[in-house]
């Protein structure tokens, strides 16, 4: 694990990012650690903003609302109906 201060961050930013590719980068300020800069796929990066989508949380417990409300098939009833119609 690399450390760097902000000042540091600052002035080299580019080669704080490549040691992030290696191994996480923890940015102080004062002495206290205040980040970390670690690499992220594009697939986390995607997930990460699937997760913190607000819209998208409301839509699940929404949906999640109504299925119990109403009722519905479950994801493995759904397949399962599916592959039997296929034959």
């Amino acid at each position: 694990m690399k450390f760097a201060n902000v000042r540091e961050l600052k002035n080299k930013t580019s080669e704080i990012l490549r040691n992030a590719e290696k191994e996480a980068v923890i940015i102080t300020s004062k002495g206290k650690p205040r980040a970390i800069v670690t690499a992220i796929s594009e697939e986390d990066f995607e997930d990460y903003l699937l997760e913190k989508s607000v819209a998208l949380q409301d839509m699940l417990a929404e949906s999640q609302a109504e299925y119990h409300s109403k009722g519905g098939l479950t994801l493995e009833n759904y397949l399962s109906k599916r592959k039997r119609k296929r034959g």
